[in-house]
């Protein structure tokens, strides 16, 4: 099995090196192409205005290949899978993210997005983010991933170009009560902004995040990512990125009437 690996913390993330390692317990050859810096919630921005540098790394967990690149989460899977690799993997994984990707931060994920590119060009992916932005215990976390990927890898696809989410919840190996195939949480929304005043007078909002609102809107059931999560599992979440709502009425009833207007 050739496996292309990526993440968005960076080349140096501690979490990348636990995903190799549980990588190699699958056997295969490994390629590594992630980004020189972190490029979180980059989603799936790629670079267009200016060049891609890449260099090859020290290989320093038996890698068949270590590339480091100037670019975001997706240009690397698009400069593995174009350029740097003459063949197609058999897979590609994408973290371990420090820090959860579940509900709607799927989309601003650079994590997620590195495996959805993937998914693009037909290449089966998973993502993984260990869902705690506390100081990370990534003890046994190789042993843990690897059984959890042999578990996927072995399922009956509906498709071959597969496509998971997966989120770690951040307690000890030994006290995770198994696995959910969940979806996304669809509501929690605990984005805010403090506003601060730089030295020259000038005001400015700092990103935060509001747990209490977050909290008032969390959905408890056990089918939802998030609330798997906090209750224990890891949270499994196929995603399929085609979007287009098809059964939506409205439009394609008000669409009939449209004649454009030529005077």
């Amino acid at each position: 099995m050739r496996i292309l690996i990526t993440n968005d913390d960076g080349m140096n993330a501690e979490g990348l090196v636990v995903l190799e390692s549980a990588a190699q317990r699958l056997g295969g050859e490994i390629y590594v192409v992630a980004p020189e810096i972190e490029h979180s919630a980059q989603s799936h921005a790629i670079t267009v205005r200016q060049p891609l540098f890449a260099r090859e790394v020290p290989k320093t967990h038996g890698e068949a290949l270590r590339v480091a690149v100037s670019g975001t989460p997706c240009d690397c899977v698009r400069l593995g899978l174009i350029k740097l690799l003459d063949f197609k993997p058999d897979l590609c994984l994408s973290g371990i993210n420090h820090g959860g990707n579940m509900g709607w931060d799927v989309f601003f994920s650079g994590t997620v997005s590195a495996a959805a590119e993937a998914h693009s060009f037909g290449v089966p992916a998973i993502a993984l983010s260990l869902a705690s932005w506390a100081k990370a215990d990534w003890r046994g976390l190789d042993v843990m991933v690897a059984e959890l990927m042999r578990t996927l890898i072995s399922a009956k696809h509906s498709r071959k170009d597969y496509f998971y989410n997966v989120n770690i919840p951040p307690v000890a190996i030994g006290k995770i009560k198994g696995a959910l195939m969940t979806r996304q949480e669809p509501t929690v929304k605990g984005d805010n902004f403090e506003q601060r005043k730089a030295p020259d007078g000038r005001i400015y909002y700092w990103p935060t995040w509001d747990e209490r609102k977050a909290a008032r809107e969390k959905l408890e059931g056990l089918e939802y990512d998030s609330a798997a999560v906090k209750a224990g599992y890891i949270s499994v979440t196929p995603l399929l990125y085609e979007v287009s709502n098809l059964k939506e009425p409205g439009a394609a009833v008000a669409l009939k009437e449209f004649k454009p207007n030529v005077d």
